[in-house]
C-alpha cells in the first residue's frame, strides 16, 4: 500500500457533495461516488449506521435535484 494514500474523512465526502461542477457534469457519476465514499466511511468505522443513513439520504436527494437544477440553469443562461 502507498503510504500517501489517506483513507477518506467526512471532509473528504463533504467536499464531493459540494463539487457542483462535478455534479452538474456528471449527476450519476457523483451520486455513485458518494455512496461509495459513504460505504467506506461506515465500513472503516468513521461514522455510525445513523450518520451513514444521512450522508445516502443527502446524496439521493442531490441526485434527485440535479435534473431539475441543470434544466432551470440552462433556461436561465442558455449560452453556458
Amino acid at each position: 500500500m502507498r503510504e500517501d494514500l489517506t483513507p477518506p474523512d467526512l471532509d473528504a465526502w463533504q467536499r464531493l457533495f459540494e463539487d457542483e461542477a462535478y455534479w452538474q457534469q456528471s449527476p450519476d457519476a457523483h451520486y455513485q461516488q458518494l455512496l461509495d465514499l459513504a460505504d467506506d466511511l461506515l465500513g472503516q468505522g468513521a461514522i455510525d449506521l445513523e450518520q451513514w443513513q444521512d450522508l445516502k439520504a443527502r446524496a439521493e436527494q442531490s441526485h434527485m435535484d440535479s435534473p431539475a437544477i441543470n434544466v432551470a440553469r440552462e433556461v436561465d443562461d442558455p449560452e453556458s
